[in-house]
């Protein structure tokens, strides 16, 4: 089984602790750092092998949107998960359009918290269900098919990237690279990268 790496970005100490108890307990997850800034976890997180980031998103020290916006640009294949005691539609369609495929409230139980991590880890969406019923009328259903890498990689054709500089980005074989977008390109119905731009338009991916 592989260990997943966890980084906690979060600036009230007991629910740190309550987190940590939480996660501790699971053998398939392992806390390698944790903060209560934002620029203490973007310092650590672009210099460390992270492979799931668990943030509030109301840092004391800055703008955590930015912040995580900074992190999925700078880390590839980073996943993040998002905590906050918003359901503000405006604020999770903006993180939504960022990459960030997991958001709970602060309402969210324990087990909510380890299904959101673990789908995360394999880069698969999770919303506790409070925020999954604000989804249900936002934009083409076709979008919640996408993970997060995919977003990711349907921007960067957007703004004029070869399979060969994604690749580059990614840090994978340029094969890989196209082989997610024959998936993506399935997914969403289109055939080539005008259909994409046309999809990613129309959606608010860029």
């Amino acid at each position: 089984m592989q260990i997943k790496t966890i980084f906690i970005a979060e600036d009230h100490q007991l629910v740190r602790e309550a987190w940590k108890l939480t996660i501790e307990k699971e053998t398939n997850f392992q806390i390698v750092g944790e903060t209560d800034n934002c620029q203490s976890a973007l310092d650590f997180c672009t210099s460390n092998k992270v492979d799931v980031i668990l943030m509030d998103i109301n840092l004391k020290d800055g703008n955590s949107i930015s912040t995580m916006k900074l992190m999925i640009d700078r880390i590839p294949n980073v996943n993040i998960v998002v905590v906050s005691i918003l359901n503000v539609m405006s604020i999770i369609k903006e993180l939504y359009k960022a990459g960030v495929r997991a958001y709970l409230t602060k309402n969210s139980s324990k087990e909510q918290l380890l299904i959101a991590l673990n789908h995360a880890a394999n880069n698969n969406v999770y919303y506790s269900p409070e925020i999954s019923q604000l989804f249900v009328d936002f934009n083409n259903e076709l979008i919640h098919t996408l993970n997060s890498k995919e977003i990711r990689i349907i921007q960067h054709v957007c703004k004029g990237l070869s399979n060969r500089e994604v690749a580059q980005v990614f840090k994978v074989a340029e094969k890989t690279i196209e082989g997610h977008k024959t998936k993506i390109y399935k997914k969403l119905n289109v055939t080539n990268n005008i259909g994409l731009f046309e999809f990613a338009q129309k959606n608010g991916l860029i």
